[in-house]
């Protein structure tokens, strides 16, 4: 009962983040389902949906058909809409109702390649995980599909990639565009590719002639490793805030230099400092955390993770927020003069922390969807910076 939601929504699952993966690459996406977990994702989880032109569709599963496993019926419902469309690749999402009855997603999908010609996909997605599981999962696979087999010579490479770029950590409003423009203000080439927005399946053939991947956001981690382990493309960790000076500064030592600096977490200046919690993504919060930090030496502020979290990527002070249960310990514990996380998170606090308690809103799609991502604050550029500004306790 532990992972039970009262006050807030269920976190954005892993096939909406599988789906936000693939987007915008022009390919037909099938979700496996009777038709809730598409509409999730579509009505919930992707903020790009309205007036978009992805091909996202329901498998319209029916109790008969989980029954009895009619997978035929699905392949020529695929293979159908694919020769109608001819989308430049074909994936199939599982829900927790296939995965209940077992359904060989890659199996389904190796017979619609050989019928249809066009790359297919199928991802085990279950509806259990969070989305940074989903669209590592998804990246991993385009990778594998379309990029060389062979590491590309040093002499070769240039320029960065960015990875775990999403708008259910980012919203909608073309922050990918904005760390792009941060770096080549600079000379720093995003030449190769912005996983997972602003992409397309020819600059992710061209991802393997980076010289450095920068993971912006918890999504991105595996990713990473991935590369590096077979094309041998080192990557650090950070997501651009504010002026985006932290990061840009660590990218550029790393391409000047050709050394990884070290990112082990500092101490806290006091023990007896005014804390501050940044909740959300790992990456993403601890980078706020060093940003708020530098606008505000007299505050400690302490990095919050309530997706998935990497024992590896955790500095000194980070704290897994397992679930809402023990977030609502935390944030009504007394240790935190403030909080920063998206605007629902309030609804955990009781009455008497908030009168000891400041709330600073940070809207996350993946937490509240619709209700927020309207309002969501790009992490790159003055309006960070402002909001940053304004933290006091």
């Amino acid at each position: 009962m532990s992972k039970l939601c009262i006050n807030l929504p269920p976190y954005s699952p892993d096939y909406s983040g599988c789906a936000s993966a693939l987007f915008e690459l022009g390919g037909m996406i099938v979700l496996h389902d009777a038709s809730g977990c598409t509409g999730n994702y579509l009505g919930y989880d992707e903020p790009r949906w309205m007036g978009s032109k992805s091909f996202v569709f329901c498998s319209g599963l029916r109790h008969m058909d989980a029954i009895l496993g009619n997978d035929n019926l699905l392949i020529d419902r695929i293979v159908k809409a694919a020769e109608s469309l001819k989308p430049k690749f074909i994936a199939l999402l599982g829900s927790p109702v296939p995965m209940v009855i077992g359904a060989d997603y890659e199996g389904i999908m190796h017979e619609v390649e050989e019928r249809t010609g066009i790359p297919s996909f199928g991802f085990d997605t279950k509806g259990l995980a969070y989305y940074g599981k989903g669209i590592s999962m998804a990246v991993i696979s385009l990778i594998k599909k379309f990029c060389q087999k062979e590491a590309v010579p040093e002499t070769e490479r240039s320029g960065i990639n960015l990875i775990g770029v999403t708008p259910l950590d980012f919203g909608n409003k073309g922050v990918e565009k904005d760390f792009i423009r941060l770096f080549e203000n600079v000379g720093i080439n995003v030449n190769n590719c912005s996983f997972s927005a602003g992409h397309s399946i020819e600059a992710i053939k061209k991802s393997v002639f980076s010289k450095l991947n920068l993971v912006v956001s918890q999504s991105g981690i595996e990713v990473a490793k991935i590369m590096e382990k077979k094309y041998g493309i080192p990557y650090i960790t950070g997501t651009p805030v504010g002026d985006g000076g932290i990061i840009l500064s660590k990218v550029k030592s790393f391409l000047e230099k050709g050394i990884l600096e070290d990112e082990g977490g500092a101490e806290k200046s006091s023990s007896a400092a005014k804390k501050v919690l940044v909740a959300g993504d790992q990456i993403i919060s601890r980078s706020i955390c060093e940003e708020a930090e530098r606008i505000h030496p007299g505050i400690s502020f302490v990095s919050g993770t309530i997706f998935d979290f990497s024992e590896e990527e955790s500095r000194a002070g980070d704290i897994f927020i397992r679930d809402e249960t023990e977030f609502r310990k935390i944030v009504n514990s007394g240790e935190f003069a403030g909080i920063v996380a998206d605007p629902l998170v309030e609804e955990l606090l009781t009455e008497s922390a908030k009168r000891g308690t400041k709330f600073f809103p940070l809207p996350n799609v993946a937490v509240s969807s619709k209700v927020c991502w309207k309002d969501t604050i790009n992490i790159l550029g003055k309006e960070m910076s402002s909001f940053l500004s304004k933290i006091t306790v």
